[in-house]
């Protein structure tokens, strides 16, 4: 799983436009394994990327025109 993890720190997710949404199983799935922010690369890089989606209202909303 670790190396599926895209050099953004994203996931993809093959049902669609949905890298956040790929991205968050990815860190849901690694820090059940007891990694975290501070102790895994693969999270640290994961979580840069969910927030530098971040839209301004909050959302993470997807668009493949983006």
């Amino acid at each position: 799983m670790k190396n599926a993890q895209r050099d953004d720190g994203s996931w993809f997710g093959s049902w669609g436009v949905c890298f956040t949404y790929a991205t968050w199983f990815g860190v849901e799935s690694l820090a059940s394994c007891g990694e975290t922010f501070d102790n895994s690369d693969h999270i640290k890089r994961a979580c840069l990327f969910l927030v530098g989606k971040q839209k301004p209202d909050g959302g993470w909303g997807e668009s493949h025109k983006v």
